[in-house]
């Protein structure tokens, strides 16, 4: 048995600093992640509901950008590193 992971998030939930590549397109609707290079939203996601009785609404249309019910999904980069603080000056 082979169990999927994806890890990414939709760009509007990460902050910009963290940020990597794009891994998948979002739908909005049905919460689903999709390959980045397909160009309709089918069923099978890479992750995410691939229910055949209740397709979600957007179900044969085009990822054209800019439209409201998907983004991209980006790759989460470590958060950078804690700045030391100075050590106290002794007198």
């Amino acid at each position: 048995m082979t169990y999927r992971t994806l890890q990414a998030i939709p760009r509007s939930q990460l902050d910009p600093a963290r940020q990597g590549e794009v891994l998948a397109r979002f739908c909005r609707v049905c919460e689903s992640f999709y390959p980045p290079l397909r160009r309709r939203h089918l069923g099978r996601p890479v992750l995410g509901k691939d229910l055949v009785s209740a397709p979600c609404a957007h179900e044969g249309e085009l990822f054209v950008p800019g439209a409201d019910w998907w983004e991209e999904a980006v790759a989460i980069l470590p958060p950078p590193p804690a700045e030391e603080a100075p050590e106290a000056v002794r007198a």
